[in-house]
């Protein structure tokens, strides 16, 4: 029998793979501040869905989605199928039906990814295979977002009371971003004094430093403060350029005050009286002041009333005693105690020649007389 063949032909179908994000994007943004990201994917993942599209122009197949007759699905870090090969021990991925890949890692922006898909379909006509491939990269940018401030727990003007038993005081900075606080260890911390119109650095020259220099917290001892201006100023580590600053001013205030001169002890003076006793006495709003010699400098002195009498300095302190005898006989004169108060500035270092004054290291200091 002579025979004849016959072929069955069929047009080539037409595929097309896609790529659909679903709950982000192939870049991220990165911000130069927090080292976060947005989208962080490690909170927020990525979805990668294939999505196989297909047409026969000889209407067998079904135009149409033909994703789920997707087979040998792979994928790959790199940019074809000679990468590291995702499976389900790889780290920051997570491998899902019909080719679907979870991505939970974030990318830097100096190393983008590379992330090849490789997929194959049976024409189901033929039972022939196609086979697909898809590259794609996730990348990421470096941004700022600068809306820096920082505030110190210090009112702009700051008075300082004399009376205070502890005269050290910590001094805050508080950095933010926003309303984000910015890490200690991503800010740079620059404490300064005003000193004839400039600004210069704090250190331990000054005697009312205490400790935290490049820090966020300053500790000063405001027993050594007449007046000063003091800021600090704050930049990120990784945007020096811009600084933000906050400052006070520390001024010794004594506040309202009065004195009076009480004689203690001999106040009536008889044959027999030896001697004079008289007190300063400091009074403020809030009572009398305790050892009132260690905030104010006070002369005692001595007159009559008679015109023209002279004035008899008869002691400095608190307290004076003076030998009766200081006030003659004559009972048609009258003498008179008086004191001459002046508030003491803070201490000083003492000096000689310009030079400052040490013993066993440490600088001498005292209070004079605040004119």
């Amino acid at each position: 029998m002579k025979t004849a063949s016959a072929y069955i032909l069929y047009n080539p179908l037409s595929l097309a793979l896609f790529m659909d994000e679903v709950g982000g994007s192939l870049s991220q943004r990165k911000d130069g501040l927090t080292n976060t990201f947005d989208p962080d994917r490690s909170l927020f993942p990525l979805l990668l869905r294939p999505r196989l599209m297909i047409q026969d122009p000889d209407g067998i197949i079904a135009t149409g989605d033909h994703t789920t007759d997707l087979i040998d699905c792979r994928w790959y870090i790199g940019s074809d199928e000679s990468g590291e090969r995702i499976t389900s021990d790889t780290a920051g991925f997570q491998i899902g039906a019909y080719g679907e890949l979870t991505v939970r890692c974030n990318v830097q922006p100096s190393t983008p990814l590379n992330l090849f898909f490789a997929c194959a379909y049976i024409d189901t006509r033929t039972q022939k295979p196609y086979r697909k491939t898809y590259l794609l990269t996730l990348t990421s940018v470096i941004g700022y977002e600068l809306a820096l401030q920082v505030e110190i727990n210090a009112a702009k003007k700051m008075a300082v009371s004399p009376y205070l038993t502890n005269m050290q005081r910590s001094i805050t900075a508080t950095f933010r971003n926003g309303t984000e606080d910015i890490a200690d260890e991503d800010a740079v911390y620059n404490w300064q004094v005003l000193e004839n119109g400039d600004w210069r650095d704090i250190s331990e020259d000054d005697l009312f430093y205490v400790s935290g220099q490049a820090t966020r917290e300053l500790t000063i001892d405001r027993a050594y403060i007449d007046k000063e201006f003091l800021r600090v100023v704050v930049c990120h580590k990784n945007y020096p350029g811009k600084t933000v600053s906050a400052h006070t001013k520390i001024y010794r205030w004594y506040g309202q005050w009065d004195e009076r001169e009480v004689i203690t002890r001999g106040k009536f003076i008889r044959p027999g009286t030896t001697e004079i006793e008289v007190r300063c006495f400091v009074d403020t709003p809030k009572g009398e002041v305790v050892s009132p010699e260690e905030y104010f400098d006070i002369t005692h002195i001595f007159t009559t009333n008679e015109k023209g009498a002279a004035q008899t300095v008869i002691g400095y302190g608190e307290s004076v005693v003076v030998p009766a005898s200081i006030v003659g006989k004559d009972p048609n004169v009258i003498p008179v105690f008086g004191c001459d108060v002046k508030e003491k500035t803070a201490l000083r270092a003492c000096t000689i020649n310009g030079q400052q004054v040490t013993v066993n290291g440490l600088i001498m200091t005292m209070s004079v007389p605040n004119e």
